[in-house]
């Protein structure tokens, strides 16, 4: 399957007008006020599949999208920048590809990360194809390749005769160092040899019950949140060595807010800065002392409320760290949600409407949700995100006017 290309959108220009008149003199008539920027989306590309992920290496962009019942997975790239008249091509993912679904293996899609000058690729893995082809959860296009290889043999866990390899839902990379929360639980492992092996530095090395923690190294500290066991969250703190290793198995106190029953949904610091942010279901959480006093930037109740939305993807931008954008799925209407702050998150501006599709969902349960926000060399904000649950994935560009 080809990635569809969309022609470029329609666009007004004004052009100033000068007049020549008698006498040697010279007027102009006067400069129409430029119209404040609005807040818009505007469609880059769209897909029958599910869009799960975009980034960017070097001049290329590349997304990732879904398996289905006629197509395997696959990843695209195309040259920046970025436009409607983009042509896509497929890259190589040779034994890193997910076949069609089946009645034993769901919808699933591979998520992209550039760490370092590599494009790494992770997935759910499963067994059920085993007998004829072998699964990877981790593969990489490395710089100069043109294909993707595993490079998950180190994530391999056997157990009287049985070994299953363990998969990922995050990869992130800290100086020369790779962590993930592969095998799911209370799972962080790190890497010294980019993938090639991991040693464990929380849970154990196999797959656990609980789902997968969100994690995030700050400064000396490893930052842990999720949900274990069911309908119990929990964002914890724990001391690192200098060579990156458990300083103490006791928690670093954290002063939070009660977490009731609201899953983590990620943890990401703002580069140079002191302010640390964590998504959960229904709210966002910010820290400005680096981790170890967290608030509630955005609540919303259990219960009894119109919105209730579950915070995954967030970019603050590199030219202006105060601007944020966050996206996720809204549980309560049954839509996607996105939403931006000018002022570091004091304030929220909920900008769901604006996805293509969202005003046809009615409250029908389909799953939508932005898959991805993120920001691209040319500081441009793009979102992905689907209109069904794993299908009608959209590229978008994203413009935030004043607020």
């Amino acid at each position: 399957m080809t990635f569809p290309r969309l022609g470029p959108a329609c666009a007004a220009a004004l052009a100033a007008l000068l007049t020549a008149c008698g006498g040697g003199s010279t007027t102009s008539t006067p400069e129409t006020p430029s119209a404040p920027v609005q807040t818009r989306v505007d469609l880059l590309a769209s897909s029958v599949r599910g869009i799960e992920s975009i980034a960017f290496r070097g001049n290329t962009a590349y997304v990732s999208l879904s398996n289905s019942q006629l197509d395997g997975t696959s990843v695209m790239k195309t040259t920046l920048p970025l436009q409607a008249s983009s042509t896509w091509t497929d890259v190589a993912l040779g034994s890193c590809a997910l076949g069609t679904t089946t009645q034993f293996t769901p919808t699933r899609a591979p998520r992209l990360k550039v760490l370092g000058s590599s494009v790494w690729l992770f997935q759910q893995w499963s067994d059920e194809n085993s007998a004829t082809k072998t699964e990877h959860s981790l593969c990489v296009l490395e710089a100069g390749s043109t294909a993707f290889t595993p490079r998950d043999q180190g994530l391999q866990a056997c157990a009287g005769g049985y070994c299953s390899t363990l998969w990922m839902t995050d990869l992130k990379q800290v100086g020369n160092r790779l962590f993930t929360n592969a095998g799911a639980g209370l799972n962080v492992f790190v890497s010294d040899d980019q993938g090639t092996s991991w040693r464990v530095l929380l849970g154990q090395f196999d797959s656990m019950i609980c789902t997968h923690s969100a994690f995030s190294v700050v400064g000396d500290r490893v930052l842990v949140g999720g949900e274990c066991p069911l309908d119990d969250a929990f964002l914890r703190a724990y001391p690192l060595t200098p060579d990156v290793k458990l300083a103490s198995p006791a928690e670093v106190p954290l002063a939070l807010p009660v977490l009731e029953n609201r899953n983590v949904q990620f943890i990401e610091p703002v580069p140079n800065s002191q302010r640390v942010f964590a998504g959960v279901e229904g709210g966002l959480l910010r820290s400005d002392d680096g981790g170890k006093t967290f608030k509630f930037v955005i609540q919303q109740p259990l219960s009894g409320t119109q919105n209730y939305p579950y915070i995954r993807s967030f970019v603050s931008l590199s030219a202006k760290p105060t601007t944020l954008v966050v996206g996720g799925f809204d549980k309560a209407a049954a839509k996607p949600y996105l939403a931006w702050s000018s002022d570091g998150g004091d304030h929220w501006t909920d900008i769901s409407s604006l996805l293509p599709g969202y005003s046809s969902l009615n409250g029908t349960p389909t799953l939508a949700e932005v898959t991805s926000v993120t920001e691209d060399p040319q500081g441009r904000i793009i979102v992905t995100v689907n209109e069904d649950a794993n299908a009608k994935g959209r590229l978008l560009l994203l413009t935030l006017g004043a607020r």
